[in-house]
């Protein structure tokens, strides 16, 4: 069959069975989407990150078929084969930009619409500083608290690096930051001021309005392709700070209860903002996004400033679309 003729991969998703799991594709076909089996795996929770890092490729997550890959190379040879396959159908999408953009943006908006983060994902984010350090053998201890060089608060020593967004961290960020994108939206929709945005904006357009609501969702998507959020314009570094300073202690207690929250790997630097905002700068925002954070509503037009890329960066999809 012609590579352009094989049907887009939708998204991916397991069945268990017994102690081991189905995955599934869902494809984009004439007909509608349709299910197809890629293989069965004996361990669930592998074939649950395989399929999270097929979803993230589909996206377009920063070295997402890369991790494909090695999170195949230990498969046995017919499903370690499949896995291949599909990855390569997944490239070869890729190299086609036209093809790239469409496949985009149906990845995304079924897994928007299916509204469940990719917990597997999350699931990579790392809970510890400990490893394989040479120069304090953060190994004496799984949380390096016993550890003699980085000293009890953990944090590691300069080789060790530090403790980035945790995944339980990450599902709170996601959570918040798709729930100020629904807000956005109804504000958009109703004309009801929900403050989901900055106060500095309040006097912008509804199309102005309508771009930070996705912006949300782009955030919340690097979170989802298992990586820390990476504003691409001042929009984004701008409404990053405001969803981590909107989160209270309310939001955080709220999610305790979610199954899927309780599935993630524990971390002592869970939910240590001002650490990750002050300190390491990972949610770190530039002064110039502080300014419209402290600032009253601002009557002059903003768009030129705030929605122009940084340089250097990958830019979005300029044809990703809002939500339906």
């Amino acid at each position: 069959m012609p590579a352009h003729s094989v049907p887009p991969h939708l998204f991916f998703l397991t069945q268990p069975k017994g102690n081991g799991a189905i995955l599934f594709s869902m494809r984009g076909t004439p007909r509608g989407p349709e299910l197809s089996k890629i293989g069965t795996f004996e361990d669930r929770e592998e074939s649950q990150l395989l399929a999270a890092v097929l979803n993230a490729a589909l996206q377009e997550g920063p070295g997402a078929l890369a991790r494909v890959h090695r999170c195949s190379a230990s498969l046995p040879g017919p499903l370690r084969r499949a896995i291949t396959d599909v990855a390569e159908e997944i490239e070869d999408a890729h190299r086609d930009a036209p093809r790239a953009r469409v496949a985009h943006r149906a990845a995304r908006a079924v897994a928007q619409n299916l509204g469940q983060p990719n917990v597997a994902m999350l699931s990579l984010l790392c809970t510890t500083t400990c490893g394989n350090c040479r120069s304090c053998g953060c190994t004496a201890d799984e949380d390096c608290s016993k550890c003699p060089v980085c000293g009890v608060n953990g944090r590691g020593c300069g080789d060790c690096g530090g403790v980035g967004v945790t995944p339980r961290t990450a599902f709170v960020l996601y959570r918040q930051l798709r729930d100020l994108a629904d807000e956005t939206y109804f504000t958009v929709q109703s004309n009801l001021w929900e403050h989901s945005v900055p106060d500095s904006v309040e006097a912008q357009s509804d199309w102005f309005l309508l771009h930070c609501a996705r912006a949300y969702d782009d955030l919340a998507a690097d979170l989802l392709a298992g990586d820390d959020p990476k504003p691409r314009c001042l929009a984004e570094s701008v409404l990053l700070g405001y969803a981590v300073n909107s989160i209270g202690e309310f939001d955080i207690e709220s999610v305790y209860a979610d199954e899927v929250y309780q599935t993630l790997p524990v971390s002592r630097f869970d939910h240590d903002w001002q650490f990750l905002a002050i300190e390491s700068r990972v949610l770190n925002v530039t002064d110039r996004a502080h300014d419209f954070l402290k600032a009253d509503m601002i009557e002059d037009d903003l768009w030129d400033e705030w929605f122009k890329p940084y340089p250097d960066v990958r830019r979005r999809d300029r044809a990703r679309g809002f939500r339906g």
